[in-house]
């Protein structure tokens, strides 16, 4: 089937290469079994370091590896880019949900068809996907990094919570948890409403800077996507606010690294965006084999991953000034 030019022009596929003008190898290449990952966003740094780790479980697992994206953020036109695939009959689908609810339709659809669908990065609980892989307890650590930032503040001040997407599953149990961990410093206040820039990365400078200006007793961001610690540290910067507002949050080393050594990020709670997709490809390879997750197993190159409830696990780490040279993603 011909797929129409305006999701391709968004989307970018892995997978190993086809020797041009051999027809035996690219009938080979049609008869691989295809993974396709679908992402909530084209243009993001850590859709991308995403996108190497699908590359290199394609290699590794002679498969063919899709990797896919919207130019927006909309689950509309992720739910354009899944209906596709499940018209191609991909052999699995494995989502990040922009709407952990709007999915859920295509989803059951797919699995109705004979697609196998899986979640990774970020959830769709009340679908019919198979299991869901991710790098931390969602809600644990929106815990984690208030407990970090309330530490970094003294208990106590106007803290600000950024967010991406607002239905967008991970980042809502994100910060489910930050509220939490929030919740056991009473002289510590959270300014509302919370900040949502869609995992647009103009946005997120855009925002972090009018809320530096509207409450400029803030003294704390908290952040829950990857695009807003590095946002706000810029805003931090070029408002001559470093040591005065600390920041803590989810992000990429590479987009935080000189924010997080001036000072004007504290530290990150994050994982390697790529290992998280090449475990998932052969976890979902696994699968298709036949082959459930193991709670408690060892991977090499990723460590002890935990299973249980339809949830995988793998590990996560902590990221600051002393670490960050030690990370390449």
């Amino acid at each position: 089937m011909k797929r129409p030019a305006r999701l391709w022009l968004v989307t970018a596929a892995v997978g190993a290469a086809v020797v041009l003008g051999s027809c035996s190898a690219k009938k080979a290449e049609e008869h691989k079994r295809r993974i396709a990952f679908v992402f909530k966003v084209d243009g993001l740094l850590y859709s991308e370091v995403c996108k190497r780790g699908a590359e290199q479980a394609a290699k590794e697992l002679g498969i063919r590896v899709d990797y896919l994206a919207p130019d927006k953020a909309e689950v509309g036109k992720q739910i354009a880019i899944i209906e596709q695939l499940i018209a191609e009959k991909a052999d699995a689908i494995v989502i990040s949900p922009n709407d952990a609810d709007a999915i859920v339709p295509v989803i059951n659809k797919a699995m109705a068809a004979g697609v196998k669908v899986f979640t990774w990065d970020s959830d769709a609980p009340r679908s019919q996907r198979i299991f869901y892989v991710a790098a931390a307890d969602d809600v644990q650590i929106g815990v984690d990094i208030a407990e970090a930032l309330a530490k970094d503040i003294g208990g106590k001040g106007k803290v600000q919570i950024v967010s991406g997407g607002r239905a967008a599953a991970n980042l809502n149990l994100h910060v489910q948890g930050m509220e939490k961990g929030f919740a056991k410093y009473p002289n510590i206040t959270l300014v509302k409403p919370y900040i949502y820039n869609d995992d647009d990365n103009q946005k997120a400078r855009s925002m972090a800077v009018a809320a530096l200006q509207k409450h400029p007793d803030i003294v704390g961001f908290a952040c829950a996507n990857s695009p807003s610690a590095p946002a706000v540290g810029e805003a931090i910067t070029n408002l001559g606010k470093i040591g005065k507002v600390k920041v803590w949050g989810l992000a990429l080393p590479s987009e935080t690294r000189q924010y997080l050594k001036s000072g004007a990020v504290s530290g990150l709670m994050l994982w390697d965006p790529a290992k998280l997709t090449y475990y998932t490809a052969k976890a979902v390879n696994d699968y298709l084999d036949g082959k459930q997750p193991e709670d408690g197993a060892h991977v090499e190159g990723i460590g002890k991953i935990s299973y249980k409830d339809g949830v995988v696990l793998i590990p996560g780490v902590t990221i600051t000034k002393e670490n960050v040279d030690q990370f390449d993603f």
